[in-house]
């Protein structure tokens, strides 16, 4: 591969998929790299050391992650392809289509935004624990036997009868909490709505609590995930920092395996502590023209 060709990473199993063929018609001359998520970083590893003029990503949020965290601090930038079950972080830079990904390849206009980081593992969006992680599984779960809206109401179900109470330590603070929210910097309302965020250069985590300790508290975590209004419960406590440590103990913590922990809408497992910092301006994206 020489310097002038780009790098197209396909993860033709992320919601509506770009097709080998399409990328190549999108990205003319493009190295094509068509690959499940966990087979990224070792193909990626061969091909940044040559420094493409950028690497673009067909996929979701979960894709766009793997991909974020090999270009880190590489200059490399990424060029979101909104093709994903989810393309908020494509969306948040003003890549809406495929139209805008390829009008973005045909240019050369750059950007350095934030990117934050738990326990060595990047995101872009959001990583959170408690409901949120079990909420999630649940509902992908239920998500192979059943429509996605009956899967949603099924994961709301067994969040009602289920406990996933944390017992969290957030900078020495103790919460008895059913949800912790983390946001590559700051998000509107709504942590739900992952449309609201301000920008991605304020350097700041958004860090947000939800307390279990309050009267009806599960049932009225469970209800404020459903409807997507958590952030204008009573029962949240936020703060903004560079960065935050976790402390997750009791059975969130005890069992084999870590905590779960959700970065991008995928779920993980990781070691308490919970160590977050942010990473200004590490990540390089190519983005379209200003309109005019």
């Amino acid at each position: 591969m020489g310097a002038s060709e780009p790098v197209v990473v396909v993860n033709q199993s992320s919601g509506t998929a770009l097709v080998p063929e399409e990328a190549r018609r999108l990205f003319p001359g493009a190295v094509l790299v068509d690959c499940e998520t966990e087979d990224v970083p070792a193909r990626l590893g061969e091909l940044v050391p040559q420094r493409p003029p950028f690497v673009a990503v067909a996929g979701g949020d979960g894709t766009q992650r793997m991909v974020a965290a090999c270009l880190v601090e590489t200059g490399v930038p990424l060029l979101p392809v909104p093709t994903g079950t989810l393309n908020h972080f494509a969306r948040q830079l003003g890549i809406e289509t495929v139209d805008d990904a390829e009008a973005a390849g045909k240019g050369s206009v750059t950007r350095e935004v934030d990117i934050a980081e738990v326990n060595g593992e990047v995101f872009v969006n959001t990583s959170s624990l408690g409901q949120y992680p079990a909420f999630v599984r649940n509902r992908d779960d239920a998500k192979e036997r059943a429509p996605k809206a009956l899967a949603t109401a099924v994961a709301a179900w067994r969040q009602l009868t289920r406990n996933h109470r944390l017992d969290v330590g957030v900078d020495g603070t103790r919460y008895h909490a059913w949800l912790v929210f983390i946001g590559n910097n700051r998000y509107g309302v709504d942590p739900g709505d992952v449309g609201e965020r301000d920008e991605l250069t304020a350097g700041v985590l958004d860090v947000r609590v939800l307390r279990a300790d309050r009267r009806f508290a599960r049932l009225r975590a469970v209800i404020a995930l459903l409807l997507g209004r958590v952030g204008r419960s009573r029962l949240l406590v936020r703060s903004e920092s560079a960065a935050a440590e976790l402390a997750v103990a009791g059975d969130a913590a005890g069992r084999v395996g870590g905590v779960e922990v959700a970065l991008d809408g995928e779920v993980l497992r990781l070691t308490s502590p919970l160590r977050y910092r942010m990473r200004p301006g590490a990540l390089t994206v190519q983005v379209p023209e200003p309109r005019v």
